[in-house]
């Protein structure tokens, strides 16, 4: 049932004023990274690199990952291209620049063979679970996932986890043609359940994502993770979780009050 209040909310640093009938929020997640151990990729991809016997395949592999994700925001409109298709060209500079023949091929395979078995292998974050996303579901308007990937791998990487149909949506970068952080990603997460900006919060690991949501409106809570990237610290106007429990809290006090706060 729609709670009756009146007043202000509070979105990236400044009050707003909300409607006078509000429903619980809505709350989107990031996948990888934030509830789904992404280490796992760089791993999957160094048993892969040293099975064809490429020199250094870890430090390759890590490389490898930062520089993909590094490569996906200008992959957007009509210069779109599958996550899968980015990470082949990566791979294969990488290894031509190690003398290695061939390498559109085998950088193709490559890719393949690494996310095939980083799916296969995909696990939770250690504080994330299906009963407690069931929990928070209770408490929530909708809830939804915004994800840079390809849609054959994201609903691997779900069913592998068991979170398949806990969500309300999936928002996946080949379904928009965009990636994070674009305005599209999140304004297609948040049509697909009906929801405005100031009622819906951003959880994610990334600064960069996180800046995205904040410049279409949303609220936005950072949870620090083991980054391949290096340390990464929030973006001003997040909310900063201890652990990812705290959402929780956060949603059932913007229920009360129409903001996004974590006391």
């Amino acid at each position: 049932m729609p709670l009756l209040i009146s007043g202000f909310g509070r979105v990236a640093g400044e009050d707003v004023e909300v409607d006078s009938v509000t429903t619980r929020p809505f709350v989107f997640f990031d996948l990888g990274g934030t509830l789904v151990d992404l280490r796992g990729i760089v791993t999957s991809m160094a048993n892969s690199l040293q099975a064809v016997h490429v020199r250094g395949p870890v430090p390759l592999a890590l490389l490898w990952a930062t520089n993909t994700t590094e490569r996906l925001p200008t992959a957007i409109g009509p210069n779109f291209r599958p996550l899968r298709a980015i990470a082949a060209d990566v791979l294969a500079k990488l290894l031509r620049e190690r003398g290695r023949a061939n390498v559109l091929e085998e950088s193709t395979r490559l890719v393949r063979e690494a996310w095939d078995g980083y799916v296969h292998r995909s696990a939770l974050q250690k504080d994330v679970s299906v009963a407690w996303l069931r929990s928070l579901r209770s408490n929530v308007a909708g809830l939804g996932i915004i994800t840079d990937g390809d849609t054959e791998a994201v609903a691997g990487v779900l069913a592998r986890t068991k979170l398949q149909g806990l969500f309300d949506s999936v928002t996946i970068s080949e379904e928009v043609r965009s990636y994070k952080p674009d305005a599209r990603m999140y304004r297609a997460a948040m049509a697909a359940l009906g929801s405005k900006p100031v009622e819906s919060l951003f959880v994610s690991d990334s600064t960069l994502d996180l800046q995205g949501a904040i410049k279409v409106g949303m609220g936005a809570a950072w949870i620090p993770r083991p980054s391949l990237g290096g340390p990464a610290k929030p973006p001003t106007g997040s909310l900063v979780l201890t652990r990812i429990e705290d959402i929780e809290p956060i949603a059932k006090r913007y229920a009360r009050s129409g903001r996004f706060s974590l006391r």
